[in-house]
């Protein structure tokens, strides 16, 4: 009550009801934010990140500054796969026969030991394209990542542990070249090559 008036005002009544709802909307902020939430506001910007898990040689799961987690397909880049059946018409001149398969196999198990040895529990920093988007088929962040100051994504190029991925992203004239200098050389899952 107001000693003037006697009255209970009827602005304190409103902030009674309002409070509630304005905790809620202040700690919403605080609490659970989505990994999106911490990943930049534009493609092009650049945010580090911890790798908490390789998955395989072009794909990393990672953890935010604000503890959000989500899992990172590597830009541009394709390694053997180690979880599933490899298509060798994907890596140009390796044969499709049983030894074509399980070299691909092999180069993807190194691909992955690379990434293992390379990224993981690292901090590296995720840079975003405009041209590809943000998130791939698969609903995973699309990044070029780099660690140590180097793209680790041009690093699987040029040691031959990956192919050109076919997409649209502003380094695949780079890309291709990378992968012509390794295949021309035979490095890595070029050496399947017939």
């Amino acid at each position: 009550m107001t000693p003037w008036t006697g009255r209970t005002p009827v602005i304190r009544r409103d902030w009674a009801r309002l409070l509630p709802v304005l905790i809620l909307f202040v700690t919403a902020g605080c609490v659970g934010t989505t990994p999106d939430a911490s990943t930049p506001t534009t493609p092009e910007d650049a945010v580090t990140v911890r790798v908490t898990h390789v998955v395989d040689g072009d794909t990393v799961d990672v953890r935010f500054p604000n503890g959000g987690e989500d899992t990172v397909r590597l830009l541009g880049v394709d390694t053997p796969e180690v979880r599933a059946e490899n298509d060798p018409t994907e890596f140009e001149g390796v044969p499709d026969t049983t030894a074509g398969r399980d070299c691909l196999r092999r180069h993807g198990e190194e691909a992955s030991a690379y990434a293992e040895n390379m990224l993981a529990g690292r901090a590296v920093t995720l840079r975003f394209d405009t041209a590809a988007g943000r998130r791939g088929g698969y609903g995973r962040l699309l990044a070029y990542v780099v660690v140590d100051g180097r793209s680790f994504n041009t690093a699987l190029l040029e040691r031959g542990h990956a192919r050109l991925y076919d997409a649209t992203f502003r380094e695949r004239d780079r890309y291709a070249s990378l992968e012509t200098t390794a295949r021309e050389n035979r490095r890595g899952v070029w050496s399947c090559a017939a």
